[in-house]
């Protein structure tokens, strides 16, 4: 069971890492064929699609607790039924979202964001074709939802894999035959609609009762709706602190300025691969057994922390310590002049919120979907406010900075509903703490070292250090995971 759990890890990695290099060797040549404005619509339509395809009420999120949870008590002949119900509310909120991003497309190109005129009726067509994709990428999401729940993380990314490579590469092979932002958001519609095909095929091929039994059942609404309405609240809360530092330069500084942050940003938050890999998996395991073994599902948790810490903070130092001549490299000295500060608080910003991405896995799992909408519709207001006064007063580092206090008080937040779910775990709380104050002290120090050769060695040490302590936890890890089987087949 250890290596089963191991290996989604993989596969959920992989899934993340492909698509990185895609767009590593993708992103140089779309800035120069797009320019650095259009560039910086497109990473905006990115955006757009990934904020509205939330729109699902929680459904997929939903689905694959559900599932997990029908699957760990052996009731699999309620599965279809799920599965269609799901599917048909789904359905539903996709065509709405669409509706409403088309209705608003005309008022964000011509009042909202900079753009220039010449430039104004091809994002209108581009997000009018975003909006047509949008009732899809929802449905894909609760197909993707019932393959998680049968841990088969292997098909999930037969499908993650290349349709995060043809985000990038899709428009590469479009522009030498039509120029402009319009034929590159069609290609990129064109593989949102092939994913969700083939991501129903599967499902399908691993449940065929899922073809005469997949019916709509009232009776299921309630389970269904009841957690994956905090999951709404939550899917659109958090996604908008996510997304609002970047439509926010694009409305208050530039569409330029938008793409000097960004790029950073994409490359920081592309870390979240290794705390996306693990929770992903983690997830189903946390909602079928929490309530048939909760001190395990705990041990899990503190388990999956520690290792989490121990594996992300070298990546985190080496590329905090390199940023500069990594945007040098990559992109040039603009880019680098222009972006290497912001490149730096990000990263801090990811280390400290992938460990709340473990945290919030677990509530999820417990279903207490509730706990965390309700602690982001707090936190909106206050960082909205600050993302402003940091936009205003000091540009896109001030955004960054206001974007790293948000995630720190959110994943603080998060350890400590997790600890009141458990009852008694204050001494792991404050050894989290103690332990993430620490490392951003060392990252700050780290700033300091001019020299080469200072911060080689001292990111030596730390691979040293982390590389004694991580082999043991992943160890640990494998047994606190044993008794649960995430590879349920049909």
């Amino acid at each position: 069971m250890r290596l089963g759990f191991f290996r989604n890890m993989l596969w959920n990695l992989l899934g993340a890492v492909l698509p990185l290099f895609a767009g590593l060797l993708a992103i140089p040549q779309l800035i120069g064929a797009l320019g650095v404005e259009r560039f910086g619509l497109l990473n905006l339509g990115w955006l757009l699609v990934g904020y509205f395809s939330l729109f699902d009420l929680g459904l997929g999120r939903a689905l694959t607790r559900l599932v997990a949870e029908r699957l760990a008590v052996g009731e699999m002949s309620e599965i279809p039924r799920l599965v269609g119900t799901a599917m048909r509310l789904m359905k539903w909120l996709g065509i709405g979202a669409a509706v409403l991003v088309a209705s608003l497309s005309s008022e964000l190109t011509s009042n909202w964001l900079k753009i220039p005129v010449a430039l104004e009726r091809e994002t209108l067509i581009a997000c009018l074709i975003l909006a047509g994709t949008l009732p899809f990428v929802v449905l894909a999401a609760g197909w993707r939802g019932v393959l998680e729940a049968y841990g088969r993380f292997d098909l999930v990314n037969w499908i993650r894999i290349p349709l995060g490579v043809t985000i990038f590469v899709a428009p590469l092979l479009v522009l030498p035959f039509a120029q402009g932002l319009v034929p590159v958001v069609g290609a990129l519609a064109v593989t949102r609609v092939l994913a969700w095909w083939y991501s129903r095929y599967l499902c399908h091929a691993l449940i065929p009762s899922l073809a005469g039994q997949c019916t709509f059942d009232r009776t299921l609404l309630r389970p269904l709706i009841s957690f994956g309405g905090w999951m709404t609240l939550s899917n659109l809360i958090s996604p908008l602190m996510v997304y609002a530092d970047r439509f926010l330069i694009g409305g208050m500084i530039s569409a330029a300025a938008v793409a000097y942050y960004a790029t950073p940003y994409e490359i920081a938050t592309r870390l979240w691969v290794i705390p996306g890999a693990m929770t992903g998996v983690l997830f189903p395991i946390i909602a079928g057994q929490f309530f048939t073994d909760r001190l395990r599902a705990f041990s899990v948790y503190e388990r999956a922390i520690k290792v989490l810490f121990l594996g992300l903070l070298p990546a985190v130092m080496l590329l905090f310590l390199f940023a500069a001549e990594g945007l040098t490299w990559w992109l040039g000295s603009d880019f680098a002049v222009n972006g290497y500060l912001v490149a730096k608080v990000l990263l801090v910003g990811v280390f400290v919120n992938s460990l709340g991405h473990v945290a919030i896995t677990v509530l999820h799992g417990a279903g207490r979907a509730d706990w965390s909408a309700k602690l982001h519709l707090v936190e909106l207001p206050f960082y909205l406010l600050v993302l402003v006064y940091g936009a205003t007063r000091y540009g896109i580092e001030g955004v960054a900075v206001a974007w790293l206090l948000r995630v720190a008080v959110d994943t603080l937040s998060m350890v400590f509903l997790v600890q009141r779910l458990e009852g008694n775990s204050k001494g792991f709380v404050w050894l989290v703490i103690g332990c993430t104050v620490s490392a951003m002290v060392l990252l700050g120090l780290a700033g300091e070292i001019d020299s080469l050769p200072g911060r080689m060695s001292l990111l030596c040490l730390l691979l040293l250090a982390c590389g004694i302590f991580l082999p043991r936890q992943l160890r640990l890890l494998g047994q606190a995971t044993s008794s649960f089987n995430p590879s349920i087949k049909p």
